[in-house]
């Protein structure tokens, strides 16, 4: 007969156990534990840049955003937790050409850009995540844009609602935030690994462009107080994917580039505290002409995107 007691304590100890430092090396995994929450706080900064007919295009956004994070539930068995994520604050600029645009969730503006912003910090999502980092089961999303988007006036044009539909809908789904998550969320090695010691992951990208990412990591320091991780990656789009480049024209993205990136991480629960990213990508967008009546042949348009990133994670 099992001791009912002594059985609930070791499942409770296996996913609330801190890092195991050891001689032989460290065990890296993030630890859970019901009710835990925390205070993501991101700064973001983006250039894209495009060449067309000999003329250069730029496209500037910055600006930073907060998300609260709780762990809801732990599972045991598969060496997971449920987080409900939800927005506390967003602030976004964004320039091209002449044009600038502004979205403030803790301003009053009316417009309907901010409106719908707004409403994107009134509900959680929820997304499950492996003690090794890998996150998987986003939901919620599609209940918390629908709402969103309801806040567009009435009176607003019909091609101003659709751009902000779009917009949103691109950047806010579920496979944006997968691949945004890979970012945020170091995945660790399944054994345990030395300073100085590498592992390697490849991630599939979700959403239109796909691709991968290939990250190579290596354990930099660690102590009882603390670790640092770096990330070396290469990332490719799926260059054969056919998918719509704007304005019903349809065509492929052939890009690849390189990320950066370190990460300060806790050596109580192997959570990141802080991290520090940098990400360069260069290619072209091919308008194809099989799929477009109006264009007698493929146009390729040379793109260039830099991002860097940078966040504090606060229990």
């Amino acid at each position: 007969m099992f001791d009912l007691p002594k059985t609930f304590s070791f499942v409770f100890l296996l996913c609330n156990v801190p890092l195991v430092l050891f001689a032989q090396g460290v065990q890296l995994q993030y630890v859970f534990q019901q009710g835990s929450t925390f205070e993501l706080k991101v700064q973001d900064r983006s250039e894209t840049y495009l060449t067309i007919q000999d003329s250069h295009q730029r496209t500037s956004t910055q600006g930073n955003y907060t998300l609260q994070l709780r762990v809801t539930d732990v599972f045991p068995a598969t060496s997971s937790a449920s987080i409900e994520a939800k927005y506390t604050q967003i602030f976004l600029t964004a320039s091209s050409q002449d044009l600038t645009n502004t979205i403030n969730t803790e301003g009053h503006a009316q417009d309907a850009l901010n409106l719908v912003f707004r409403r994107l910090t009134e509900k959680p999502f929820y997304f499950t995540i492996q003690s090794n980092g890998t996150i998987q089961d986003i939901k919620g999303i599609d209940s918390l844009i629908a709402y969103a988007l309801e806040a567009i006036p009435a009176q607003t044009a019909k091609a101003d609602r659709q751009a902000i539909v779009q917009f949103v809908q691109e950047q806010f789904n579920a496979d944006a935030f997968h691949n945004q998550f890979i970012s945020l969320f170091p995945r660790y090695a399944d054994h345990a690994v030395q300073v100085g010691d590498g592992w390697t992951d490849i991630m599939q990208l979700a959403g239109r462009l796909g691709g991968s990412l290939t990250t190579a990591w290596k354990l930099d320091y660690g102590d009882k107080y603390g670790l640092k991780i770096s990330g070396q990656g290469n990332m490719i789009s799926n260059k054969a994917a056919l998918i719509d480049l704007g304005g019903g024209i349809k065509g492929n993205v052939d890009v690849q580039g390189k990320t950066q990136s370190s990460y300060l991480v806790s050596a109580a629960n192997g959570w990141p505290t802080r991290s520090v990213q940098h990400t360069e990508m260069s290619g072209e967008y091919v308008y194809r002409a099989a799929y477009n009546k109006k264009m007698k042949q493929d146009i390729h348009i040379p793109v260039r995107y830099v991002h860097d990133l940078q966040y504090e994670l606060i229990q």
